[in-house]
């Protein structure tokens, strides 16, 4: 099984993310996910820690 830390986590669950149209906020300690589109931004959910975060993204994305 492969350590990551928590920055390894958060970067990568932002360019997955980044790669299929969504997008990462951080406020505090919450990391929120949207979806980009050209109204305006759809709100998909919340997750408090990177492995969280990444976990989150990687089913939202279909990502293994």
């Amino acid at each position: 099984m492969v350590r990551r830390t928590p920055l390894q986590e958060y970067r990568e669950a932002c360019q997955i993310a980044k790669d299929h149209g969504l997008l990462v906020i951080q406020k505090g300690d919450i990391y929120q996910v949207y979806r980009r589109n050209p109204k305006r931004n759809i709100w998909l959910g919340q997750r408090s820690s990177p492995s969280g975060l990444r976990s989150f993204v990687c089913t939202l994305t279909k990502f293994k």
